[in-house]
Formats: C-alpha cells, sequence, structure tokens
C-alpha cells in the first residue's frame, strides 16, 4: 500500500475519493431525515442457466505488512501476556482464525521494495535490523519468512510472498524460491533446513513486484516497459527455481494492464488491482458508489484479458525451460480496503469502523461473488490495527464491524455463482450518485445444490420488500434466514468497551413457500434454499 497516492483511483494503485474521517453520529443527520413507511419494492429473478463461475476460495484472503502495528503490536508481540513463548498474540490468532482466511499476503504492499528477505531468516539474535525507509521506524526482523510461514499454516491459508523489484533483484527472488520450496541438495534450500525446516514451504504464490507505477516511491520501474522486461527476468528467476510457482503481475491503469497482458499474458497467473475507498463525512452514503465503482474496473480488466489473452497458451517456447500458465488469466485484488482518512497511528491509519462500512464491505464481497469468473483472488487490507477488522490494546483485542460480513460469507457462500437480475431502487441519499438501495450476489453449493441468495440493504432507515417468485418452488425449498445487522449505521466496536457487541447476527428457520421477503434497514441478509430431491 502506498500514502503517496491515496487521491487517486485506479487500478494498481489506490482507489480514493472524498476527505472522510471516520463516520461519527453526527453525519448521519441527513440521512434521519429520511421518512420512513411502506417499505421500497424491489425483485430479484435467477438466472440458472448460465452460471457466472465457479467461486475461487482465494477471494477470503488476509494481507500484513510490516507497517505500523500490522505486525509488531498486532499479530506479534513479544514479552506480552497475551502472546505465546513465540511473540505470537493467542487473542489475536483466534480472532483472525474465525476469517478462515485461505490466503495470507506479506510482507508488503510498499515495503516490499525495500525487504530483503535474508534479514528475516535464522536465529533471532543474528537478524538484521533496518530502518523502515517507507512507513518509518526500525524493523528488527524477529518476524519474517519462517514466522509467516508458521502463522499462515496455523490458519491453514496459503502465502502468498511479494518479491522485491524495488532495492532488491531477480536473483535474490529465485533464491527466496529456493529457500521456501527447494527439495535439492543446494545452498538456500539447505539454509532452511539449517534453520529447523526440513520439508519445503510450498510457497504458492509469488507477487511480482507491488505498485511499480507509484512515482513517489522508493521503486525504480515506473515505466511500464522498464516493469514489463524486469517482470521476464524475475518470472524466469522464480519460474526455474518452482515451475510451479503462481505469478501475480503487478496492474496499474488500462493503458499499464494493455502492455502487461499483451507481453506477459503467457505467464502472468493474475493481474493485480487495488482498490480502496473512502467517504464523505457528511455524507455517509457516499461510501457506495465508491465501493460499486470496483465492479466497473473489474468489467473492464475483464475485458482486457478476455480480448488480449488466450485461455489457453500456444507456441510457448521450450527454450523457457517452464512451463506456461495452465488456466485463463485471472484478477487478485490483493489490496481491497476502506480507507477513512484522519485515524490515529502512523500515516493515521488506525481507525474503528461503523456499521455503515461493514454494509460496503458486504458489497465488496457481492461484487467477488458476481464476477467469479475472473476474479480469482483478494487480500484484505489489512488485518490487524492498519484499516483492519481486528484492533489491539496491550490488554485486548476486538472485531470490528467489518470482521462480521468477512466471516458471515466465508461461513454461508457456495462455491458456484449464479447470474442475477435485480430490479431495486435507488438509494437516494445525499453522496450516493446512483448507487441502488439493494445489492445482490446468489450462489450455489455444487455439494448439495443449495442455493444462497445475498442481500444488502444499505438503506439506513427504509426496509425493501423483494419479489422472490422466481425461484421454482418444486426445485428449492426456503430452509433458513442468516441477517447481521447493528443497531444504527454509525454504531461501532471500540477497544474503549471491548465486551460492547454493536453487531447482532440472526437465524430463523424456514419451511414452505417464500414468494417474498422484506430485508431490514441497513442490514446484511444471506437466504437458504435447500435442493428438493427430484
Amino acid at each position: 500500500m502506498n500514502a503517496q497516492v491515496t487521491r487517486r483511483n485506479f487500478i494498481g494503485l489506490i482507489g480514493m475519493s472524498g476527505l472522510g474521517l471516520a463516520l461519527k453520529g453526527s453525519a448521519f443527520a441527513a440521512t434521519r431525515a429520511v421518512l420512513s413507511g411502506a417499505p421500497l419494492e424491489a425483485s430479484i429473478e435467477i438466472d440458472f442457466t448460465h452460471p457466472e463461475g465457479t467461486i475461487d476460495n482465494g477471494i477470503y484472503g488476509q494481507f500484513i505488512e510490516h507497517l505500523g502495528r500490522a505486525i509488531n503490536g498486532g499479530i506479534f508481540e513479544e514479552g506480552s501476556p497475551l502472546s505465546d513463548a513465540k511473540g505470537i498474540r493467542k487473542d489475536v490468532l483466534e480472532k483472525i482464525r474465525g476469517l478462515q482466511p485461505s490466503i495470507l499476503r506479506y510482507p508488503g504492499g510498499t515495503f516490499t521494495k525495500i525487504y530483503h528477505w535474508m534479514d528475516g531468516v535464522g536465529p533471532l539474535a543474528e537478524r538484521r535490523s533496518r530502518p523502515n525507509l517507507i512507513w518509518g521506524g526500525v524493523e528488527d526482523n524477529r518476524f519474517g519468512t519462517d514466522e509467516a510461514i508458521a502463522y499462515a499454516r496455523t490458519l491453514q491459508a496459503d502465502a502468498y510472498f511479494a518479491v522485491n523489484m524495488g532495492t532488491g533483484t531477480a536473483e535474490e527472488a529465485g533464491n527466496w524460491v529456493e529457500y521456501c520450496n527447494g527439495t535439492q541438495d543446494t545452498y538456500y534450500a539447505n539454509l532452511r533446513r539449517k534453520n529447523g525446516h526440513a520439508d519445503p514451504f510450498k510457497v504458492k504464490y509469488w507477487g511480482i513486484g507491488n505498485e511499480e507505477a507509484a512515482g513517489p516511491d522508493i521503486g525504480r520501474l515506473q515505466d511500464v516497459k522498464e516493469f514489463v522486461k524486469e517482470a521476464w527476468l524475475y518470472t524466469k528467476a522464480i519460474k526455474l527455481q518452482d515451475k510451479d510457482a503462481k505469478l501475480i503481475l503487478c496492474g496499474a491503469d488500462d493503458t499499464w494492464n494493455e502492455y502487461v497482458l499483451k507481453e506477459m499474458g503467457a505467464v502472468c497467473d493474475y493481474i493485480s488491482m487495488h482498490h480502496y475507498v473512502s467517504s464523505d463525512k457528511s455524507k455517509p452514503a457516499s461510501l457506495f458508489p465508491q465501493v460499486d465503482h470496483m465492479e466497473k474496473l473489474i468489467l473492464t480488466l475483464k475485458g482486457q484479458i478476455r480480448t488480449l489473452t488466450p485461455e489457453k497458451v500456444t507456441d510457448f517456447s521450450k527454450w523457457y525451460r517452464f512451463p506456461h500458465r495452465a488456466n485463463p488469466v485471472k484478477i487478485a485484488i490483493d489490496e481491497l480496503g476502506i480507507w477513512e482518512p484522519g485515524g490515529a497511528g502512523a500515516y493515521q491509519l488506525e481507525e474503528y469502523y461503523t456499521w455503515d462500512h461493514a454494509l460496503g464491505t458486504a458489497t465488496f464481497y457481492n461484487i467477488m461473488l458476481r464476477q467469479a469468473s475472473v476474479v480469482g483472488m483478494a487480500t484484505w487490507a489489512q488485518t490487524v490495527n492498519v484499516l483492519a477488522p481486528i484492533m489491539t490494546s496491550k490488554t485486548a483485542a476486538v472485531c470490528q464491524t467489518i470482521y462480521y460480513p468477512m466471516q458471515f460469507y466465508r461461513q454461508h457462500a457456495g462455491n458456484v455463482s449464479l447470474k442475477t437480475q435485480v430490479v431495486t431502487p435507488d438509494l437516494k441519499m445525499p453522496g450516493s450518485k446512483d448507487a441502488k438501495a439493494l445489492d445482490v450476489a446468489v450462489t450455489l453449493h455444487d455439494s448439495d445444490g443449495s442455493l444462497v441468495i445475498f442481500a444488502v440493504n444499505r438503506h439506513p432507515e427504509q426496509e425493501v420488500k423483494a419479489d422472490l417468485r422466481s425461484i421454482d418452488s418444486k426445485k428449492y425449498t426456503p430452509a433458513a434466514i442468516y441477517e447481521l445487522n447493528a443497531t444504527a449505521i454509525d454504531a461501532m466496536n471500540t477497544l474503549e468497551n471491548p465486551a460492547n457487541n454493536v453487531v447482532t447476527s440472526t437465524e430463523k428457520k424456514l419451511s414452505g413457500n417464500l414468494s417474498g421477503y422484506t430485508f431490514p434497514a441497513h442490514s446484511i441478509t444471506a437466504i437458504r434454499y435447500k435442493r428438493n430431491k427430484q
């Protein structure tokens, strides 16, 4: 992540607009003026004949970076009574486990551009401290590769390492792959063994750079042609060490992405997109158009992928000595989050999230479900303290409002995305532009045929009644409704009162037909149908 480009909004850098702070009660005066009355009317129609695609587990990832208290003082705090003998905060680990993350991205972020992996392996007493030239302070490297792998394994998540293209070299990146995945009698594989890890780590995902187009950073590859030339060298260094490595190539704006896809489409497993959003503090609903904009960016990049990269690679020279990609190119949204300027800590990145931010988070997941055919990965930026679902103090850890929709989708979403046609009124709130009141995604569990409708009612005051009669009652029977909500859209969980959770979770069993459903104001709902035996 890059603090220098927070007011831009394009693929591969950082999507931001507005100047909002964390939303407080007074910010909602305008929304409270909306007259309540009869529910707004909507309809949901599902296309069962042409599925959008398989939903990749990779969308449920998380991201940690050596930034502020994200790692040190977040997941890792040596000497704390809340930590284990290795310095891992047990209370934080338990909460992250609740998210069931599929991927853990490390060590950055922009920090990647100054990170030398050899600083963070071996005996702790022998590790090198360096100034953190990106985010300030000193990085002691007591949490490094071995610790990140152990943490990912504890979470049962795949590790995703991003390599240094700023101050590093392709050889250094290749050596890191050898250290992690090498199986032969070679120097860096033996170094891993010497450090107590006989078996290879089998790191699957490797990021070729991070936000390399960002001019203010310490990076040197802001010209896409220079980036591609260097990225080919990194690709060779990594793939010659591990032919099965999956590569995430750095994205940026449309022109950058087009050139990368043309020149490197044969080896590009994923192209990255970064998207951060913010709101105008006086217009809370202004958050939602920024969230919705991500779908437009995905569709643009999806079109470029389809036009510029064939599903199957042909005529790939054997003299590369490693295989081309095996599957169609997908998008990795490997930094995704809500960035409201004005928080605490380093670069004002520690902030509390209110319930409207949770509604925005749920919309993000709906978008990724709807675009399952092209979105193959997402890692929320970040996990602890820095723009995070979890906040810590020396004595406590608390789950923020945005934690609960992340957990909710992981628990209830199926693995097949179905296309939907939704008719819903505009939100019609100050700053909401053309945002809709109801945001919907639909999934199937192919294991048992069950159907799940996810609906986010983003209206702060009014219910939305949706017509569901298009669902064939001979094939599907309503089974249960799950709902997340809070007392108000400005409600939030805090470290000052960690025992008070403003988020409510309810479950209601169903039987019989369901011709329609009224979604409460500011709610996140999953309606599950069981498949009838034919």
